[in-house]
């Protein structure tokens, strides 16, 4: 096994101020590889920025202009996170919620679509 060592020890990070977090479940627990490029930025963007709590107060245009993305990407990347049960979102407040227990798949357009079939089958 490879031993851990610091290689420049005039620059180990210390905690002065704020500090943000990510659960390390993030990796091992399979929640980073079921994300875009855009939710992990996003996502990572948020941890860094809010409080204790998880909240944060930046203005879209803002994180589109720290981030260097589009208004529309930010939308999509907020929608896919809320629905992978991380993000909740309450103009102009977002919280970085607690990791779920596994990660959340939303469903797909087909089950999405059959879910309507079968509501619509049930009205008539």
């Amino acid at each position: 096994m490879l031993e851990k060592k610091i290689i420049k020890a005039s620059r180990v990070r210390r905690i002065e101020g704020s500090f943000s977090w990510i659960d390390h479940r993030f990796i091992t627990g399979g929640f980073l590889q079921t994300l875009s490029a855009m939710e992990i930025l996003l996502y990572f963007f948020l941890v860094s920025v809010s409080d204790r709590n998880g909240i944060s107060f930046y203005h879209d245009d803002r994180i589109c202009s720290l981030i260097k993305i589009g208004l529309a990407s930010l939308g999509e990347a907020r929608e896919g996170l809320i629905s992978k049960s991380l993000l909740a979102y309450e103009h102009p407040i977002y919280q970085v919620l607690s990791l779920p227990e596994a990660p959340v798949t939303p469903p797909g357009r087909e089950e999405i679509s059959q879910r309507m079939r079968k509501i619509r089958e049930a009205l008539r």
